[in-house]
């Protein structure tokens, strides 16, 4: 009897594990596991205490604490952060798990508002959420100043709004107060260059940008720098006010000298180098052809370099002109479309300021494009200004590479260099054909640019269209 009942024990245990493993393998049983974590925090912190509080008039205090309802920490504080009016020495500020205290060391001026503008330097530990244009203001007054002012910051230029400059406000006539003086409000623009002052006094202010370089003060021609040329009143512009900003004196890139090759005497002078813009490729009809030199010219033979067609006749009415850097020479002839030209230079046409000279004569040809290798542009303006004599601008890798005048709303022209363009318009008051910077000092604004947001694709062997409004 004991024998027989332990083969049906162990039989039993079998047929009662494989329908546990059965089991198991049921489509939708799920083993138990323990979750691998929640949802991705992406709240930003919340404050839930200040003290002084927010808003606080008559303060009197010295130090500022800010509650959050989570670990936070500060990021990029010295370039977000804001302070109005800008104290005289910095105030000490620390994040630390869930608060920010801040200790002012300047003496508070009495029945003023200040601003402690945080932009986005306060974020929760976890994930870096930050807490957003967050400002702490509080008043020595019996008040909170409301009043606001606001516009726009652009390149004067290229017509583009830009976030990277200062915007200041003095309350001094004197022109000198901008370059002696600390400014009375400072901010910053956001990314389309917009910029909005708040909890200002009733007072009239003058508006200035610049690029900030530690000091807020204009003491450069060199620095990008933009002004109003009136005070304005503090609640009578809220997003209206247009500061154009400009360089009036570009630093000049340094020379570096040029030294003798090793093993060389210095009066074993090697050949005057030069280059041209035919060279391998078929010559541009819309852009003159040049002789570049690699040093400026001291002298160069004008009857003895000569355009000639392909039997060697000179051509007549051809010549070469030297630009002002005296190393491009540059032909001033009408080349035609799918036409053949020679160059002819002799021995020794030109000598450069250190004595060098081309060591043999040249010819040199000139193969030029067909007319299909251009496309024929028309534009139509709506809304554009006609009294400022307005130009075109066409841009390419940000250089203006084509500049052509606006007649009564239309331009046409019948070749173009085909390529993709960005545009401008050029109001050009002075009528010498280029954008002309500004002077603060003698009150003279940049002329304006207003930037087109179309791209303009033209393509060769096509007549390309464009309506643009404005």
């Amino acid at each position: 009897m004991a024998r027989s009942a332990f083969p049906l024990f162990v039989v039993g245990c079998l047929l009662v594990a494989l329908a546990l493993l059965g089991t198991l393998a049921l489509p939708g049983c799920a083993n138990i596991v323990p979750p691998l974590g929640g949802p991705k925090d992406s709240l930003p912190p919340v404050l839930v205490k200040a003290t002084p509080q927010v808003g606080q008039t008559g303060f009197t205090s010295n130090r500022i604490t800010l509650e959050f309802d989570e670990y936070i920490n500060l990021d990029n504080l010295l370039q977000e952060l804001i302070i109005n009016p800008p104290p005289e020495r910095i105030p000490d500020i620390a994040g630390r798990l869930k608060q920010v205290s801040i200790k002012i060391k300047d003496t508070l001026k009495p029945n003023t508002t200040y601003s402690f503008q945080f932009g986005n330097a306060i974020k929760d530990v976890n994930e870096n959420n930050p807490f957003r244009n967050f400002t702490y203001v509080f008043s020595t007054g019996a008040y909170i100043d409301s009043l606001t002012l606001g516009g726009t910051v652009l390149n004067a230029e290229t017509g583009l709004p830009d976030s990277t400059m200062l915007v200041i406000l003095h309350t001094s006539p004197d022109d000198s107060a901008v370059a002696k003086e600390k400014p009375r409000y400072a901010t910053r623009p956001n990314g389309k260059g917009q910029f909005k002052f708040e909890y200002l006094p009733a007072q009239n202010f003058y508006v200035f940008t610049l690029k900030d370089e530690g000091f807020k003060r204009y003491t450069s021609n060199q620095t990008p720098f933009g002004f109003l040329g009136n005070a304005v009143a503090a609640g009578s512009a809220d997003s209206s006010l247009l500061l154009r900003f400009f360089v009036n004196e570009k630093e000049e890139p340094k020379k570096t000298p040029t030294l003798p090759e090793r093993g060389k005497k210095l009066d074993d002078k090697p050949a005057l180098r030069y280059q041209h813009t035919a060279g391998s490729q078929e010559q541009d009809i819309l852009s003159p052809f040049s002789i570049k030199f690699e040093t400026p010219l001291r002298s160069w033979d004008s009857t003895g370099l000569v355009l000639t067609d392909t039997l060697y006749t000179p051509l007549a009415g051809a010549r070469f002109t030297l630009d002002t850097s005296h190393k491009i020479l540059t032909l001033q002839y009408p080349l035609k479309p799918e036409s053949r030209y020679v160059v002819l230079a002799p021995k020794q046409f030109a000598t450069d300021t250190a004595g060098l000279t081309t060591v043999r004569a040249d010819t040199i040809k000139i193969n030029t494009k067909s007319e299909e290798d251009y496309g024929s542009v028309k534009f139509s303006f709506a809304g554009i200004d006609t009294v400022g004599t307005p130009l075109l601008q066409f841009v390419q890798n940000d250089a203006v590479v084509k500049t052509l005048p606006i007649e009564q709303g239309k331009l046409q022209v019948k070749l173009f260099t085909p390529g993709e363009y960005t545009l401008r318009i050029l109001y050009d008051t002075n009528g010498n054909g280029k954008w002309d910077t500004g002077d603060y000092w003698k009150k003279r604004q940049p002329e304006r640019v207003d930037a087109i947001s179309l791209k303009c694709n033209i393509r060769a062997n096509w007549q390309n269209e464009f309506d643009i409004t404005l």
